[in-house]
């Protein structure tokens, strides 16, 4: 089946590895017999009917040892932080920007925000939060703290004063019609504790967070932990402690969600669903997420990543449609550009994206003086899902439009490569700015180490957060996607699905799991009537 999905469509497909195949098929071999052993021997574990769960096991494919909200936020902290930590709004699940941390808001003037806290609220380990806290949290922003993940997120921000005990007051630089959003967002600004963080330091306050939300949280390299915090200001969740355990394998998730050592497991493969939804008490759930899986490219390179011909050429030879049959089964989508349809009335639909062109891919290459360069994809083995795939069936479409390249694995994520790196791109809020504008504007990490956004881009950014009606500011998106893909900074893959195994008896709302959260508070998690 992936023979045919990926390769059965062009005869000028490169030829596939053996060992490769015969790698895989001991690993098919190998998951049946343990499949088969599991089966006759492993008891269905069901969840008890209680008002309230005691212990909720959930298996992971990958784990972090970054909990520090303010110094980076990506896919995998992400899933955590909604459950420990709150931001001053949020977005509830109809799309409206309503208070969490914020009791009040109010605009002073255009650029002027006052927000109140909700009184008698307590971090975790039982100091008050006050406006002290929060102005500590986004002053730290401010002054160039962390990897610069959520100092794009307020671009727009020039200062926060303190008002008084519970008030904040934000000075923007300009008008933001979407500063409220930005506050809302849950890859926003999770407000953390001064005195704690600074009694501890930046560095141990990574491995022991502590937040104002609902959880508590304990770190080890296998194994996190999640405990009901009972000073929480708002509604206390049903669960009374989740435990995140790692299993890196698909195959070895899916056997634990099977034997009943976890009740849910994320990251759950096209190959397995199937598999899963034959269980008796088990389903797989998805929820299609507001992120793009993408490559950035290093445009100042002095070799052939600094050619704009080049790089397009690379971008052209990707057949989008082959890698979502070959790895995602349906459970993804080629999409049109850098967007999302929850932009609304910012969604650019005549818009067609990259299309896939391997003939003028070709002629690029050529153009651009391809002298033979070793070009490397930096990727994290298992980081994404069908991440590390994906990557190796490009360098095959790379290899048929003569250009030599792999994938090479990092143990660590870093801004320093020869290149390109896989990234994901998620929207920070329903707007072209929450998106492509904040990954690749000013400020981003690319643009900071990897590329200079041009003049055009700046200029359509700008249509974006200022056009005084929705058509200019539509203009602008649009631009910003033409702009994208013709510079080519980066390139983007496919728009998936996240994809559960879910045990029965468990209610769970998977709404917020767009934004790649794993959310358990009360509103989203309870057991099953």
């Amino acid at each position: 089946h992936f023979l045919s999905c990926l390769y059965g469509r062009s005869s000028a497909k490169a030829d596939i590895n053996i060992e490769r195949m015969v790698y895989t098929m001991k690993k098919l071999v190998a998951l049946i017999l343990t499949l088969a052993l599991v089966m006759s021997l492993a008891p269905m574990v069901t969840v008890a009917s209680a008002e309230r769960l005691d212990v909720l096991k959930v298996g992971i494919a990958a784990m972090t040892s970054q909990f520090d909200p303010g110094y980076s936020m990506g896919i995998q902290t992400i899933k955590i932080f909604y459950n420990i930590y709150d931001t001053l709004l949020t977005t509830d699940k109809e799309g409206n920007i309503v208070g969490n941390l914020a009791e009040s808001w109010n605009w002073v003037d255009p650029v002027t925000l006052d927000v109140t806290i909700r009184p008698n609220v307590t971090f975790h380990n039982g100091e008050a939060c006050t406006s002290d806290d929060v102005f500590f949290t986004f002053d730290r922003i401010l002054s160039g703290f962390g990897d610069g993940t959520i100092a794009v997120l307020y671009d727009t921000l020039e200062s926060v004063e303190i008002i008084d005990e519970l008030t904040v007051r934000f000075h923007l630089k300009e008008a933001d019609s979407a500063f409220e959003a930005r506050l809302g967002s849950v890859w926003g600004a999770n407000i953390v504790p001064h005195d704690y963080l600074e009694e501890i330091g930046a560095e141990a306050f990574q491995k022991a967070p502590v937040g104002t939300g609902p959880y508590s949280m304990e770190y080890s390299p296998e194994k996190l932990t999640l405990r009901r915090y009972e000073g929480f200001w708002g509604e206390q969740p049903n669960v009374d402690t989740i435990e995140f355990i790692l299993y890196p394998e698909a195959s070895a998730r899916m056997i634990a969600l099977i034997n009943g050592e976890v009740d849910i497991i994320n990251d759950v493969t096209a190959d397995l669903v199937d598999t899963i939804n034959g269980y008796d008490g088990l389903s797989v759930k998805g929820s299609t997420i507001k992120n793009i899986h993408i490559y950035v490219f290093n445009t100042r390179s002095e070799g052939m990543m600094g050619n704009e011909k080049f790089r397009r050429a690379l971008t052209m030879a990707i057949d989008r449609d082959a890698l979502v049959e070959a790895f995602w089964g349906g459970y993804a989508y080629n999409p049109k550009g850098h967007q999302f349809l929850a932009y609304g009335d910012l969604y650019v639909d005549d818009y067609e994206g990259i299309k896939y062109d391997p003939e003028e891919a070709k002629k690029l290459v050529e153009e651009a003086g391809y002298d033979g360069e070793e070009i490397t994809i930096q990727m994290r083995q298992g980081y994404y899902m069908n991440g590390d795939q994906a990557g190796e069936a490009i360098c095959d479409m790379w290899k048929e439009i003569g250009v030599n390249a792999k994938v090479v694995y990092v143990d660590k994520w870093s801004w320093d490569f020869p290149h390109m790196r896989a990234w994901s791109s998620a929207s920070r809020f329903d707007n072209p700015l929450g998106c492509l504008w904040l990954l690749f504007g000013p400020g981003s990490n690319p643009a900071n180490h990897n590329w200079t956004p041009t003049e055009e881009f700046l200029a359509a950014g700008a249509k974006v957060l200022s056009g005084e009606t929705v058509e200019e500011r539509r203009e602008g998106a649009r631009e910003l996607l033409e702009i994208f893909d013709t510079y080519c900074p980066g390139t983007y893959l496919y728009m998936a699905e996240d994809l559960y195994g879910v045990r029965d008896g468990l209610d769970w709302d998977m709404t917020y799991c767009e934004n790649q959260i794993m959310p358990f508070r009360a509103g989203d998690f309870k057991l099953a009537e």
